[in-house]
């Protein structure tokens, strides 16, 4: 499978550009008229960039930081982290911008849809790795959130070089449980459709424990997926223990 044809490819990547640049006036947009919106963020480092059961800096360490402005149902920012897409490449960074929009639904559920788009910005393949997500999720009460994301331009290589660009899916379910002296109980779920890419999909989990003091918190979980995300990406998958701590501000 060797991709779309030489045309298809120019008007794809130029598709993807221009939402790209939709993406951040989006973001902008809102914040801009929203006079109440907070300016927050995040500053931190894992043992591993685990993405959806996979690792993206091949079993390394990672940075990561996220700024982002939020009000009364509009949100939007900017998350930054080192990626690792080939283990022949160097360390290079991930940009995603998103926006968003929430919107409470009684006093113990609420929704959000928000839009992505992930650059690989000093990536030797940039324009093939770069794509559009959307996220429609239902929260309750903050500790349990189901999530259904939909790509139309994912880009996804399996070991054994089979490898497309096209539309993705993936569902997840996620928990949170807040435990005395700062400490929570987290674990999550999903499935990952790959079809148009690799000809199959993927389950993948995890679960941990999250210590929170002040504006630090420490966490450790233990990520894994199933057999077939181990026969399709070989190293990439698999069951792995990844330690992080996180500065907020």
């Amino acid at each position: 499978m060797n991709g779309l044809p030489a045309s298809g490819r120019t008007s794809s990547n130029m598709r993807r550009r221009i939402s790209g640049y939709a993406l951040w006036l989006m973001v902008l947009l809102p914040t801009a008229v929203a006079w109440s919106a907070q300016f927050q963020g995040s500053i931190g480092a894992s043992s591993n960039n685990v993405f959806r059961g996979l690792t993206q800096s091949q079993n390394e360490g990672s940075v990561e930081a996220d700024a982002y402005l939020s009000a009364t149902h509009w949100f939007g920012g900017l998350t930054g982290e080192s990626v690792k897409r080939l283990h022949s490449e160097p360390t290079s960074a991930e940009l995603i911008g998103y926006v968003g929009y929430r919107q409470l639904l009684s006093d113990d559920w609420n929704a959000a849809v928000s839009v992505r788009h992930y650059d690989y910005v000093s990536t030797a393949r940039r324009s093939r790795y770069d794509y559009d997500e959307l996220e429609a999720a239902v929260s309750w009460r903050a500790q349990l959130t189901v999530a259904l994301v939909a790509s139309p331009d994912t880009y996804s290589a399996a070991a054994y070089r089979r490898f497309g660009r096209g539309a993705a899916f993936a569902i997840e379910l996620n928990g949170r449980e807040p435990l005395p002296y700062g400490l929570s109980l987290d674990a999550g779920i999903g499935y990952y459709d790959l079809r148009q890419e690799v000809n199959s999909g993927y389950a993948y989990w995890s679960a941990g424990v999250g210590k929170q003091w002040r504006r630090w918190e420490a966490a450790l979980r233990y990520t894994g997926t199933n057999a077939e995300a181990r026969r399709l990406f070989g190293r990439l998958a698999g069951d792995r223990l990844v330690a992080g701590i996180t500065w907020f501000f």
